[in-house]
Parts: structure tokens; sequence; C-alpha cells
């Protein structure tokens, strides 16, 4: 059989059993190919039809030492090849699942966060009269007495229920005196509301706004937005009872507190929820974390206030103060 007949017919199997080639005519002539590109050809689809991890394989087994155990380096098998690589592709080293966006900012966050709400604290003097002890001297009179003490005769005589002016080395008397300091009180004002992200920038203010999904529409903002990182605590505003918590529509995951004075909070688009609805929380409790659930456009917290069922602006909320008075014990004044 001639070297020609020979190439022929190999070629005419492989081209009838190959899938990278349709068939061709028993008729196909081979006189016009030189027998190494014949031979080329042949070669190239061969390595085109082998698996390239079986291969790989190959290789990687006349490498290694003929002691070592192969299959601990055995990188595919042949039954998960497809799968391995399939997988491979399939999971982007970028994509992130939404359960891993949820960073929480410490893993050892405490219950509260001591916040102080106090804006000032002063101490106000109020005039009045104070009554000084005096022991009648040799040679004192009620004139003299008067003086020293820059009262009247009139004054100390009512106020010891004297009917002359006649009186007696050793006598007590009580002289009262007109002060400014008589008496102290201590006036703290104190917010009633404190910021419940602290450090959170603002970045969406209360009223109408353009749409942040529509720039071309106007909506009106319900909320105060205060942006921070995913898993910043959010502290209750003030002291109340949790009333509500859970998933709510475009809010996300949220929770209403009810204060006092028929004021109620509301925190939208939280991560995680930390406290449980009956719950009694006091100002600076950790009662959810920073997140973006529901309808947003980052990572924030969408803030409410309602006093009596109607919205009111959260900023003016936040700069309320309520005043304490505490009277304080008489002031120890100078020569009294």
């Amino acid at each position: 059989m001639s070297l020609y007949s020979v190439f022929s017919q190999n070629l005419r199997f492989f081209v009838s059993s190959s899938r990278f080639f349709a068939p061709f005519p028993d008729t196909f002539k081979v006189k016009g190919f030189k027998s190494h590109s014949i031979f080329f050809l042949l070669v190239t689809a061969a390595n085109l039809s082998a698996n390239p991890f079986q291969k790989l394989q190959s290789e990687l087994n006349e490498t290694l030492p003929s002691a070592q155990n192969p299959g601990m380096f055995r990188m595919f098998s042949s039954s998960q090849q497809d799968g391995d690589l399939q997988k491979l592709f399939a999971s982007g080293v970028n994509v992130v699942e939404e359960e891993e966006e949820i960073e929480v900012a410490s893993l050892d966050l405490p219950k509260y966060i001591n916040v102080s709400p106090v804006v000032s604290n002063t101490v106000v003097h109020e005039s009045g009269i104070v009554v000084k002890k005096y022991t009648v001297q040799k040679k004192d009179n009620l004139s003299k007495i008067a003086r020293s003490f820059g009262t009247d005769v009139a004054k100390i005589k009512k106020h010891n229920g004297l009917s002359s002016d006649n009186l007696k080395i050793g006598q007590n008397l009580d002289v009262p005196v007109q002060v400014k300091n008589a008496s102290s009180s201590r006036i703290i004002k104190k917010k009633i509301f404190i910021l419940p992200v602290q450090g959170g920038r603002i970045t969406s203010r209360f009223g109408r706004r353009v749409d942040p999904f529509n720039k071309y529409n106007r909506v009106y903002h319900t909320g105060l937005d205060l942006a921070a990182k995913v898993g910043s605590p959010v502290l209750s505003a003030s002291d109340g009872e949790v009333v509500f918590t859970g998933r709510n529509g475009g809010y996300g995951n949220s929770v209403t507190i009810q204060h006092k004075n028929g004021y109620k909070t509301v925190y939208a688009h939280c991560s995680q929820i930390l406290v449980e609805v009956g719950e009694t929380v006091k100002m600076g409790r950790v009662v959810a974390l920073v997140g973006r659930t529901g309808t947003a456009t980052g990572a924030h917290l969408h803030f409410e206030v309602f006093r009596n069922g109607k919205l009111i602006n959260p900023e003016s909320a936040l700069n309320l103060t309520e005043k304490f008075v505490t009277k304080l014990p008489k002031s120890e004044v100078a020569g009294i």
C-alpha cells in the first residue's frame, strides 16, 4: 500500500469521527498535500480533541517523584472536570452577597452607649433675707447693731418682738439681713432627644427633595438621613418603650419607640435589630445597627419623629430641651 493511501485512510477516519469537522465525501483527495503538512494537521487535531485536564494531570504525574502518592496532587478527576471548571468561572471574586454586606462594627457592642444630653449646668443665686445670730456686747445699742449689719432698727425689733430699745449684755438677737445670694438653685438643661447615630453625616433633610431614584421627580422626605458604615450602632434617641420591630416595606428592618409627651421615633433601613417589642429602653440603648435594607441607595439610618401622631422635623426635635431646677442647701454667706 502506498504512503498516500495510508494517509488518505487515516485522514478520512479522523474527519468522519471528529466533532470539529463536517463529514467529507469518500472521494476526498490528498495527493495535493505534502506529507509533513498532513502530519501537522493530524497532530493538531489530536491535541484539540484531547482533554486538557488529563494532559495536565499526566504531566504532573511525570514530574512528581514516583514515591509520592499521585492522588495527593490530583487537580481534576475525570468525573468532576466540567463541574469544577463551571464552578470556577461562575463564582466571581467581586460578587458580594447581601449577608456579607452586614459588617458589624464591633463584635462586643455595649448594650448602652453613654451620650450626655446635658446642654448647660448652672447655679443661680437668688436674693433674699437671711438671719444672722448676734449676742449683745457691752456698750451695744440697737442703732449700732443695725448699722453694722446694714439694716434698720425697726426690722430688728419686729423680728425679735422687742417693745423697747433696751438691751441686756449677753442677749441673743436674730438680725434679718438682705443679701444677693440668700438661696441657690442648680438649673440643668437637657436635650429631649440625642442623635441616634453618633458621628453620622446628614445626607438628606426633612421636607421636599429630589427623588434619589428619579431626578426628574420631587418628593417629600419624611425624616432625616444619617450616613454611616454598615454595622454602626443605632441608639435610642430618648427613654421609651419599643412598640415595633421587623421588616416594614421600603423602610426595611426598622424599630419604632414610643416616648413620653406623645413623641414617637422610627429607625429605618437597619441591618440588624437588637431589641424586642415591649422592651423598655433608656436613652443611648443600642437598638439596631446601620444598614441599607429596604429602599435605600446606600448605608444610612432614616430617622423620623412624630408628636401626637404628626410628623415633625427631626432636627427641630433634636434641638428641644427641658429644664430641671434643684434647690441647693443654703449657701454659706460671708459674715452670716
